[in-house]
């Protein structure tokens, strides 16, 4: 999906003037419809294999996935265990009649296909290219993260994309973001930007490292961790009032 002509209508004329150079975005949830996609390729999958993902069986596979991809941003388990460990207990648990290690294939092959943005992405995407360097970094499958990335309509307006899967360390560890400087050509900490959907993983590991953060929470959902982000928008588009130095936009004791 690229940008829509009412996205570049409402960023038409809109010069960013700001200290920083290069923007950090994540992926999933930030700029791709990761639910979407989540949801569709699973159905599809399970489909093949003659089961249907009925609500029960999508929200068993959600807390699932949630809980590994959880304990691999601690370290406590690498991808190519997680790629199967989910299939393996969502089949256990509900009695599926189908191998784990088959279902994880063709889940992956049907994930990297789903390249759908979320609203606004891909103009803001656009119009920020024209004034900064982005940088896409994300914790993910690299077979899924790379087709996704390669195929999609943002793909010419990124220096580049950093795949935990690929470097062997994830967001939020130090290292991660090392990687990300050390392609940037180690710009200015102060120069850099890093927005995001994930408080454990965008938000907590940016903030360690000390770069600025933007924390994307379009559900408005509370936030009770530390550190806080720099700023909190409700909208995609609401990072050019923080990239043209707009007060409300910046976080104040709550974080916001």
């Amino acid at each position: 999906m690229g940008p829509s002509m009412a996205g570049r209508a409402d960023l038409e004329g809109q010069q960013a003037v700001s200290r920083y150079s290069w923007i950090v975005f994540d992926a999933d949830g930030t700029l791709f419809d990761f639910e979407h996609a989540e949801r569709a390729a699973l159905q599809r999958t399970l489909r093949s294999f003659g089961v249907e993902l009925t609500a029960r069986l999508y929200a068993a596979y959600r807390e699932i996935s949630i809980d590994l991809w959880s304990r691999f941003e601690r370290g406590e388990i690498d991808s190519q265990r997680l790629r199967i460990a989910r299939f393996e207990q969502l089949i256990g648990d509900h009695r599926l009649d189908v191998n784990p290690s088959e279902v994880s294939d063709h889940y992956i092959h049907s994930l990297g296909g789903e390249r759908r943005l979320l609203p606004g992405a891909g103009a803001i995407v656009e119009h920020l290219a024209s004034g900064f360097r982005l940088v896409l970094a994300t914790n993910g499958i690299a077979d899924v993260q790379r087709s996704r990335f390669e195929g999609s309509a943002i793909r010419p307006y990124f220096a580049d994309i950093v795949i935990s899967d690929e470097i062997g360390v994830a967001k939020p560890d130090p290292g991660y973001f090392d990687e990300v400087f050390a392609r940037m050509g180690n710009p200015a900490r102060s120069e850099v930007l890093m927005v995001g959907d994930g408080l454990s993983s965008d938000i907590a590991g940016g903030a360690a490292y000390g770069i600025d953060t933007c924390w994307f929470n379009p559900g408005s959902h509370p936030n009770g961790a530390r550190p806080r982000p720099t700023y909190e928008i409700r909208r995609l588009t609401d990072v050019l009032g923080i990239l043209e130095g707009t007060p409300e936009i910046a976080s104040d004791d709550n974080g916001r």
